[in-house]
């Protein structure tokens, strides 16, 4: 392996290295409520959420054991009234999101869900677990009107590891090498 060569992989990790960044998992955690099934999803971010964003996940499904409504759409925003940070999801079709985490069902078979955090908690910019309470709208057809729910639950937004350290030292060994090595190999 030529010097040039060794120098350019080394230098490369160390870019790489450098851009490396960690990602948050958002994880979900529903308790049953009101005749709807406990359920859980998540999501990976490169960042925190904040205030109106839409992060995307793979759709998930509420159930109340008969009927099913799976989660296409999601919107972040805050309570209305209250500082309080909220994720609103819904089926898509006739329901809404909006960013005061309001949501509306106009016909059945749409659901849509909203997930506060506690009173007064803004978005964390911190890893933890987080206590979740909300609402629910789920119609289905033949329904007397519309099942309200009051899920709870957590939210743990946890990060997966930075690769930075040991490649950083891994870039640093190959620069060292490519040293040591460019007498012989000039």
């Amino acid at each position: 392996m030529r010097l040039w060569t060794l120098r350019t992989l080394a230098l490369s990790m160390l870019v790489s290295c450098a851009a490396a960044r960690a990602s948050y998992i958002y994880d979900f955690n529903v308790h049953a409520a009101d005749g709807i099934d406990a359920f859980s999803f998540s999501f990976t971010v490169p960042d925190f959420v904040a205030d109106g964003q839409s992060p995307t996940f793979t759709p998930f499904s509420v159930t109340d054991g008969t009927h099913t409504w799976t989660m296409v759409n999601d919107l972040t925003g805050f309570t209305p009234g209250l500082p309080t940070a909220c994720f609103a999801f819904d089926t898509g079709g006739t329901s809404s999101l909006q960013s005061q985490c309001a949501v509306g069902v106009f016909a059945p078979p749409d659901g849509a869900l909203t997930l506060a955090l506690g009173p007064g908690v803004l978005f964390p910019n911190a890893t933890g677990v987080y206590a979740l309470s909300g609402s629910g709208l789920f119609d289905f057809v033949g329904a007397q009107g519309t099942l309200i729910t009051s899920p709870v639950g957590t939210l743990t937004i946890s990060s997966t590891p930075e690769p930075r350290g040991a490649s950083i030292l891994l870039g640093l060994a190959f620069l060292a090498l490519a040293w040591k090595l460019r007498k012989r190999l000039a």
